[in-house]
């Protein structure tokens, strides 16, 4: 684990609204999509997936998913909406790619962070670098208080 400090991030990103699960993993495949198809996909794209809000409190039909893209490029062009990231400190967890990885994650969450003061108002967001992805890892950035 590491933390890093994230500082005026925006992204442009699509969203979707609904059950989470399967259609975020959609999503994410329709965006990567849309970043080929207007070339604005290479190895400095980062991709980040947020899930806005908590499945404890909000219900299914109302669970908000971001899938976007960090604009590192001012140049670059994006029909879709943009928004800033949360700046604060972040502690970052690195992943297998995988679904049981993944799960086994979110399943022991509160174990891994149990010594981090972590800010619950703010989203935990899922990280993809092209590095990373290569090598089959994603990231999980916890927001610390």
């Amino acid at each position: 684990m590491n933390i890093e400090e994230f500082r005026d991030i925006k992204i442009a990103y699509m969203r979707r609204i609904g059950r989470y699960g399967l259609e975020n993993k959609h999503l994410m495949e329709t965006f990567k999509a849309y970043l080929k198809e207007n070339n604005l996909f290479n190895e400095e794209t980062i991709i980040l997936g947020i899930a806005l809000d908590n499945p404890m409190y909000v219900s299914e039909e109302n669970q908000r998913y971001d899938v976007g893209v960090i604009i590192s490029d001012q140049k670059s062009k994006y029909d879709l909406s943009i928004r800033n990231i949360d700046n604060g400190r972040y502690a970052i967890f690195e992943v297998e790619h995988t679904e049981e990885s993944i799960a086994t994650f979110w399943k022991n969450i509160q174990l891994l962070t149990g010594d981090l003061q972590v800010d619950t108002t703010k989203p935990i967001i899922e990280r993809y670098t092209f590095s990373k992805i290569s090598l089959h890892l994603c990231e999980f950035c916890i927001p610390l208080k």
